[in-house]
């Protein structure tokens, strides 16, 4: 069937061959870019991301929760060194967009002025914004639920930071299960329709699309009112049976953006 909007499951190559011709593309995590790594040392991660049995338009989680995007002990020569060597590894292989996400490296450590957080995260996005906007790249910016980071925690907030590095490579994300867990109404999207380039799925529980009751149609009903047709990917908790139920998930959304 066609689509309204290309759907993704965030996985590795390895575990997605039963799943081609029922999704559009895999949505990996960024440590597979081994962007602290040398070229060599990245090769053969290259090699599977290339002969992959679906393409890869994005990768979630940023930065590992070692390198650190806040606080007094950042080390910018080794963030921007990092970003250059993912952005431009990310383009190789041909992803759109970096998730920016990473909770555990955008942590405001306690007691550091929230102001000079969110200031090294306008800083942040901006240097990876040089490099990302001339390949084709463009940043989602994450709101994570409160339970996962102490800083932004909302789509608003998110939306916020955009606006505040102001540059074409940095947008926003929207991630149904974070506003859920934040009671952020999903209406609140249409206020930074024009910044969303990617959404994550889920279902109840956190578990695959499908499985319990979750407001996936208010969701799309919001996405097409605010005229998206960007990707959406299952970013979910699987059970033993990933592939059966990756299958489930994509058969029950496409009678759902069929209905």
């Amino acid at each position: 069937m066609s689509r309204p909007y290309p759907l993704g499951i965030s996985a590795t190559p390895e575990s997605v061959a039963q799943l081609k011709g029922f999704f559009d593309f895999i949505e990996p995590p960024a440590r597979v870019l081994m962007g602290l790594e040398d070229d060599a040392a990245f090769a053969p991660s290259r090699d599977q991301l290339l002969a992959s049995p679906l393409p890869v338009r994005a990768f979630n989680v940023l930065f590992p929760a070692d390198l650190k995007v806040v606080g007094e002990t950042v080390n910018w020569d080794r963030v921007e060194s990092y970003l250059d060597s993912v952005i431009n590894r990310a383009a190789e292989v041909g992803a759109k967009v970096l998730v920016f996400g990473s909770g555990g490296a955008r942590a405001v450590p306690e007691g550091f002025p929230r102001t000079i957080a969110w200031g090294q995260l306008v800083r942040m996005l901006s240097l990876g914004a040089n490099v990302a906007e001339a390949r084709g790249i463009v940043f989602a910016i994450e709101g994570l639920r409160r339970a996962e980071c102490n800083i932004i925690n909302s789509f608003r907030e998110a939306l916020q930071l955009a606006r505040d590095v102001d540059r074409p490579g940095v947008r926003v994300l929207a991630d149904i299960y974070h506003f859920l867990e934040e009671n952020e109404p999903l209406s609140d999207i249409r206020e930074g329709a024009d910044w969303l380039v990617h959404v994550h799925l889920s279902g109840a529980e956190r578990r695959y699309p499908g499985y319990g009751s979750y407001p996936l149609r208010e969701l799309f009903d919001v996405l097409d009112g605010a005229g998206y047709r960007g990707g959406i990917s299952i970013e979910c908790r699987w059970g033993a049976d990933m592939p059966a139920e990756a299958l489930y998930a994509a058969g029950f959304l496409d009678c759902m953006l069929s209905g």
